[in-house]
């Protein structure tokens, strides 16, 4: 493993320029409105998000760049939207780890929920890792597009 000293001194120096001790500050944004994400088949991924995941599917409509392709939301609670476009015209080519690409999408769930999601994994014997406990922490798993989404309780 290298010196992790310039790591670390680049992350200080981050928290030194940047971080605000204020919470309360002000910011221009609201929030998110709904995060944007590319499926390759539309069925299998609103099936995932809304059987296992416990979303509800909120509209479904035509994608304003490509009437082939449709452009369903589903709301993942606290006023937030999780988005999926499918382009069927341009074929499943999977996406690339790097630079400007999503790692993870991590989304928050009081622990009661969260024990559910746990059980629905296990019960449809989905893959998966948790970090804490099946009763408070956070679980990670793959949707069909091998898309990463962590759930976390927030401990």
């Amino acid at each position: 493993m290298s010196d992790l000293t310039e790591y670390e001194a680049r992350r200080e120096a981050l928290r030194e320029n940047y971080l605000s001790e204020d919470s309360s500050a002000p910011v221009s944004t609201a929030g998110v409105d709904h995060l944007a994400l590319i499926c390759s088949d539309m069925d299998a991924t609103v099936r995932f998000y809304t059987e296992v995941l416990d979303m509800r599917l909120a509209k479904v409509i035509t994608n304003r760049d490509d009437p082939t392709s449709t452009h369903v939301f589903l709301d993942m609670g606290g006023g937030n939207m999780l988005a999926f476009f499918d382009f069927p015209e341009h074929g499943p080519a999977p996406a690339v780890r790097g630079v400007g690409a999503m790692h993870h999408v991590a989304l928050k769930a009081e622990a009661e929920k969260y024990r559910k999601i746990v059980q629905t994994l296990k019960a449809r014997k989905i893959d998966h890792s948790i970090h804490g406990s099946e009763d408070v922490g956070s679980v990670y798993l793959r949707d069909p597009d091998n898309i990463l989404v962590e759930v976390t309780t927030g401990y």
